[in-house]
């Protein structure tokens, strides 16, 4: 589990910066899509957490 926490805590930082790098540079393509990517990588990776949480607590 500390690897899906560093990778967990890695996603988050990336999507914080980009965020703020957006909202220094709102009209921003570029930070616009490099916002979105980091968001669409955290999203993804937090459904998977979900999805082997449920399946190995499912008998409980």
């Amino acid at each position: 589990m500390d690897a899906n926490n560093t990778q967990l805590t890695e996603l988050l930082d990336r999507t914080d910066s980009a965020f703020k790098q957006l909202m220094q540079d709102p009209n921003s393509s570029e930070c616009s899509h490099a916002y979105e990517n980091a968001k669409q990588e955290l999203d993804y990776f937090l459904f998977n957490m979900r999805d082997e949480l449920k399946k190995k607590y499912r008998n409980f």
